[in-house]
């Protein structure tokens, strides 16, 4: 169950960071997340092939890391891109709405309903082709992602994404429940 108010301004900051992003490196994107932690502030992660290569050559990453590297949302450099400037309104909603709730009912059913809201974002922005077409599409993925992983990833994954190679890469490192 997703809030409507809170998913039109999910939907506005993650398209505005991720235009941004694209704007001011002209990098080749491949992953774009959506991620979520206990702080209860959503954040966009990214990493475009560019930034990987980089990323691997700085950080020496041996040959048996580089596939879960490759989409570790929190080694991005792109991590958090836009928090202070992108997420104003979203921030101000859900300040709004904790100021209303206990703790036990932020971290519980407000939890769910924020995770749903970004779903929803991702799919409106997927629908209006924001992630491309086609084989262009098949070249993203998207996701959101909930720091300390919930196992979800991996359903949630397939939800939003069309099936592609590059999917398949993507799940072999997801957390998924057994």
């Amino acid at each position: 169950m997703f809030d409507e108010k809170l998913a039109v301004e999910l939907q506005k900051a993650f398209q505005n960071s991720v235009d941004s992003l694209r704007k001011n490196t002209g990098e080749r994107f491949y992953y774009f997340g959506f991620i979520f932690d206990e702080g209860m502030r959503p954040y966009i992660s990214a990493w475009s092939y560019e930034a990987y290569e980089k990323s691997l050559k700085d950080n020496s990453i041996e040959e048996k890391d580089k596939k879960w590297w490759k989409w570790d949302y929190s080694d991005s450099p792109y991590c958090a891109y836009g928090y202070d400037v992108f997420f104003g309104e979203v921030y101000k909603i859900l300040d709004e709405r904790a100021g209303k709730m206990s703790v036990e009912e932020l971290y519980s059913a407000e939890w769910y309903t924020i995770m749903s809201s970004m779903e929803e974002a991702l799919r409106r922005l997927d629908k209006a082709d924001f992630f491309g077409m086609g084989d262009e599409r098949r070249q993203v993925i998207v996701n959101v992602e909930q720091a300390p992983p919930d196992c979800k990833e991996y359903d949630r994954a397939i939800s939003l994404n069309p099936p592609s190679p590059l999917l398949n890469e993507y799940l072999a490192v997801c957390e998924r429940e057994e």
